[in-house]
């Protein structure tokens, strides 16, 4: 049985570190190059537009935008 591809940028992590969009980046532990940043959507495989949500990395939890704002 032939694997699963895997991306090239991120290597299935499906997101990648803002500061090196080259690099995987985890919810755990950061980009695997500085260990730290932001994550951003890898653009090869999980592209999102106004149609299309990207796949959240595992334990994202969304912020709720709907109470009292400072």
């Amino acid at each position: 049985m032939t694997p699963a591809p895997t991306c090239k940028r991120c290597r299935g992590a499906r997101w990648v570190c803002e500061n090196h969009p080259d690099r995987p980046w985890s919810a755990d532990t950061g980009c695997e190059y500085c260990g730290a940043g932001a994550g951003m959507i890898c653009p090869d495989c999980n592209p999102a537009d106004g149609f299309t949500h990207p796949i959240l990395p595992p334990g994202f939890v969304e912020d709720d935008d709907s109470g009292i704002r400072n």
